[in-house]
């Protein structure tokens, strides 16, 4: 699987007091941001001459001032802005407190701006505390954040600061050239999780490539007198490149791999996400090759304005909403994103696992790599 996520800051309007001689202004033109494999965001600051530390805060504000706008923090230590000190109310946060403020005080290379401040981001955000107003946020598609820039070190309020809010925007197109065989760590995760306990197997796949010989390898590793097939099909645009070699070559190694079954049949579960064109659709069971071929011409891949995908209500559809009978019930998902860290509708992994458990269905999960 070979895609890019191409991610924007739009700049918010938002009016604050006269910078007078400092200028702590962050522009679009200085921000840089990417999506990688370690689960999150990484945001590039270009480093000014005034502006000594950054520090990601919420983005909005109580007009009349009574309540405090609070400073995002990571749920647990990162090598990025783990170990980096905040300073508040003049003195340095304990490092026992395990507050991971997204703050950057240590300016790094950077292949564009020479100098630039490194934030990462996870998908979620915490902030407040016990005491106040607290929760936490989960970075997708149009999320608001504040980039607040502080003349010291540390996010020091002695000095001065100034508030640069922005929204996120992501958009999911394929990435031209071979793929870098990596894979995204909470998609390895999560489709290890999907698979275990005796539920299935994961199975790597580089791609395209080798896409349908994983598929064939799957199915002649089980054995019955009659097969159910149901395939889970992420159809995002990251997943573009992928949907050419299935739909030309899946029926010709079906007719090969399942002709000792005295009975055969194939359904597919087309998902997206939550906002988009679909969330999921389900194409019942047929045993003509035909038909089923017609289904897969049919796929529009498009969409995917974040990372995590309906996985689970995906799952969820194939194992509920077929007439399984086969002596072998197969459900084999494929994709590169993993689910949502936190559930987003009415399904969960826990009601995954017991609709598979009940239907007999083993569960398979080839991952492809970004």
């Amino acid at each position: 699987m070979r895609f890019t996520f191409f991610l924007f800051l739009s700049a918010l309007i938002w009016r604050t007091a006269p910078v007078q001689a400092q200028d702590l202004s962050i522009g679009s033109e200085d921000l840089r941001i990417e999506q990688r494999v370690d689960g999150g965001f990484h945001l590039f600051i270009r480093k000014k001459p005034n502006i000594s530390s950054v520090l990601l805060t919420e983005s909005t504000r109580d007009p009349a001032l009574r309540e405090d706008n609070f400073a995002y923090r990571a749920p647990e230590w990162n090598p990025i802005n783990g170990d980096e000190v905040r300073v508040l109310d003049g003195l340095p946060l304990a490092r026992d407190r395990k507050i991971w403020s997204l703050i950057d005080s240590s300016p790094e290379p950077h292949p564009e701006f020479g100098t630039a401040f490194h934030i990462y981001i996870p998908y979620i955000l915490n902030f407040g505390s016990e005491n106040t107003r607290n929760g936490e946020i989960y970075v997708v598609n149009g999320t608001y954040f504040n980039i607040r820039a502080f003349s010291l070190p540390f996010a020091d309020y002695r000095g001065r600061f100034r508030d640069n809010p922005y929204i996120l925007e992501v958009t999911q197109k394929p990435l031209e050239g071979p793929p870098a065989g990596n894979y995204m760590k909470d998609t390895r995760d999560a489709f290890a999780q999907i698979t275990a306990d005796g539920r299935g197997e994961l199975v790597w796949s580089t791609g395209h490539e080798d896409l349908i010989d994983k598929i064939k390898s799957i199915l002649n590793k089980e054995r019955g007198r009659s097969l159910d097939l149901v395939l889970c099909f992420d159809t995002t645009s990251s997943m573009r490149d992928d949907i050419d070699p299935v739909r030309k070559l899946l029926i010709p190694m079906l007719e090969q791999t399942v002709s000792p079954y005295t009975d055969f049949r194939i359904g597919m579960v087309l998902y997206k996400d939550y906002f988009e064109e679909y969330l999921n659709q389900v194409i019942p069971f047929t045993r003509d090759f035909m038909v089923f071929q017609r289904n897969l011409n049919a796929i529009s891949v498009g969409g995917g304005k974040d990372i995590p995908e309906a996985v689970y209500e995906a799952l969820y559809e194939g194992a509920v909403k077929f007439p399984w009978e086969g002596d072998t019930k197969l459900l084999i998902l494929i994709g590169d994103a993993p689910p949502h860290a936190r559930q987003r509708g009415k399904i969960s992994k826990a009601m995954v696992d017991e609709a598979v458990t009940q239907q007999g269905i083993k569960v398979y999960a080839i991952i492809l790599p970004q």
